[in-house]
């Protein structure tokens, strides 16, 4: 497996030091590696508008997505008083089947959470890497806006808001693709990347974190740009060989677009 825990862990450090002045949708990085000498694919030169925020309803873009029939917590929240009120600057995403994110500006980090009714009461539980943790019971106002959590292994109480608005995809202004990019690609330790033909690159990192990021692609070279409590950079040499896709020196293979999370 790429060393990818220890970035993981750098960009914790970078994030949690930047949380208390930074928003969602509201110290650059390079990932290059390994000089590839293949061709210059052809790229292709676009203007695109910002891509639509919310359930990415008019395009493929992976996340967030939103089921139809949710519950309590689908959708996007903030933490607005009490426990975890130290991460005001995050937003929590819950998709309605059981998967969370905690997310800043362009990149967040995956969880997972159930809501049950047990022994009588409404009953969440999540496991995330910080912020929410644990079994909590919960009550949610009647404009269904704010939720009320009572932890119940110390009694501590959080108060989270609803988000009306949340987009973790950055702008888009002029960008150069490469059609041979397009769609989505999996590493055999299941990395994987969506590029858009909008400009905008997905990478999950093994659903453990992931990010949306501005990319131009030319001359073998991917430049993708994005925030996480600070503007980031990464680079990207690729090349093709034969139906398989080699990203700094790491081979990828299409998947379908569907198998994207």
């Amino acid at each position: 497996m790429k060393k990818i825990y220890a970035k993981i862990i750098s960009l914790l450090l970078v994030t949690l030091a930047a949380a208390a002045f930074s928003g969602c949708g509201d110290n650059g990085s390079s990932s290059s590696e390994q000089q590839t000498t293949a061709p210059a694919t052809s790229a292709q030169e676009t203007t695109q508008a910002k891509t639509p925020n919310g359930n990415n309803e008019n395009t493929n873009l992976p996340f967030p997505k939103y089921a139809e029939n949710g519950d309590d917590f689908t959708g996007a929240w903030k933490i607005t008083e009490g426990e975890g009120s130290q991460y005001g600057s995050f937003v929590f995403s819950f998709n309605g089947e059981g998967r969370a994110a905690m997310v800043i500006d362009n990149s967040g980090y995956f969880g997972k959470y159930e809501v049950e009714q047990k022994n009588g009461k409404n009953t969440f539980t999540t496991q995330m890497i910080f912020g929410l943790n644990g079994e909590y019971t919960y009550k949610l106002s009647d404009d269904k806006n704010t939720i009320t959590l009572t932890n119940n292994e110390d009694n501590s109480a959080t108060t989270m808001q609803r988000v009306e608005s949340f987009d973790c995809v950055p702008n888009v202004e002029k960008v150069k693709i490469d059609e041979d990019l397009l769609g989505a690609w999996k590493s055999e330790d299941e990395d994987t990347f969506y590029f858009d033909e909008s400009g905008i690159m997905y990478h999950n990192q093994y659903n453990t974190m992931f990010n949306y990021a501005a990319y131009t692609a030319e001359n073998s070279k991917i430049t993708a740009t994005y925030s996480m409590g600070g503007e980031m950079t990464d680079e990207y040499e690729y090349s093709f060989e034969g139906a398989k896709l080699r990203l700094n020196g790491y081979e990828y293979e299409r998947i379908s677009d569907s198998e994207i999370e």
